[in-house]
């Protein structure tokens, strides 16, 4: 048996969960699904705003938690593809400090990612990872399991932190905290994992929601999703589509109303982003109870193309080019 047909075999002995990102992945190319998750093969993300958007969310929802999940380097950050350099590189190589780390470590690495690669010399394309600047980086992030963040970036998220706390329309959604009392009819979530099962689906989903809250009294749920957008406000509604947010406020929808059991359909639920911006703009998007509904018809639609490629085993093209074959 090849590894391929073996790593297959390991991934579907264990129950599997798609989450948004897994889901969203197969929606835009089974094939990458299939390395990333099957084959587990998937890229390091290092990318600075997806960083800088988990650091946003901890110092909102968890700020207890910052030294946890996060090492603050001092000095300047390396860019974003010498950072993927610099993890890729980590991943073979426990070396202290760059100047110990093999030449074809970081070749091989550059030559993965095919970066710097006009370079004619090989000592011209080390010479643009071994130095003085990401010395500190490497040193961080050879001794750390967590995300990597320089003081520049820690100021910039504290303040679109301080920006999203210091907004009333927001922190009217905050503002609800459970109280010790038994009878308090309102109960909150951050940060709270849930996961379910799927009737009737070989496969489950699962993922970590922002912030919830549930009032037994009025029977009503609001779940928030912040998003840290590098864009402008004006142009969140065009990301909705091309990121599938729809797909994420869907599953996160999903997994409360699963979470709540057989009282889930006396409940209204109410689903908002808040979003800011590259320019501090904060907003809050209040989605419909029609577009929710039409959010949900689409992930029924979504899980059924997931369970075709995974009862299939076939994932080497999407679903319509597969079932439908599609013509021009």
């Amino acid at each position: 048996m090849n590894k391929d047909l073996q790593k297959e075999e390991e991934f579907y002995a264990k129950p599997f969960r798609f989450s948004y990102s897994s889901l969203n992945r197969l929606l835009f190319s089974p094939s990458l699904f299939y390395k990333d998750y099957i084959l587990k093969d998937r890229e390091v993300r290092t990318d600075k705003h997806l960083v800088e958007g988990k650091l946003v969310h901890c110092l909102v929802f968890e700020p207890e938690n910052l030294n946890k999940k996060f090492n603050v380097v001092p000095g300047k950050a390396p860019s974003d593809s010498v950072r993927k350099v610099l993890k890729d590189m980590s991943l073979v190589t426990d070396a202290p400090t760059l100047q110990e780390c093999d030449d074809f470590i970081i070749l091989d690495s550059l030559k993965s990612l095919n970066l710097y690669q006009s370079l004619k010399a090989d000592e011209s394309r080390i010479a643009k990872i071994r130095t003085e600047d990401n010395e500190p980086y490497w040193k961080f992030l050879s001794n750390s399991n967590v995300d990597v963040v320089n003081q520049d970036t820690l100021e910039d998220c504290t303040a679109k932190a301080e920006v999203i706390k210091s907004n009333d329309e927001v922190m009217s959604l905050f503002k609800n905290e459970q109280t010790d009392f038994d009878l308090d009819p309102i109960t909150t979530h951050a940060e709270k994992y849930l996961s379910s099962e799927l009737e009737g689906y070989p496969f489950g989903i699962h993922g970590y929601i922002d912030y919830y809250t549930v009032d037994s009294e009025s029977k009503t749920v609001t779940i928030c999703d912040l998003k840290t957008s590098g864009k402008t406000i004006v142009d969140f509604r065009d990301s909705v589509d091309f990121y599938n947010y729809w797909l994420q406020a869907a599953i996160y929808s999903k997994l409360v109303y699963d979470s709540l059991g057989d009282d889930a359909d006396e409940y209204t639920f109410i689903f908002n982003f808040i979003v800011i911006d590259k320019y501090n703009q904060v907003y809050v998007f209040g989605v419909s109870q029609e577009t929710m509904a039409q959010w949900a018809s689409g992930l029924s639609g979504t899980l059924k193309t997931a369970d075709y490629h995974y009862k299939e085993r076939n994932f080497s093209l999407p679903y319509d080019f597969l079932v439908n074959k599609i013509k021009l």
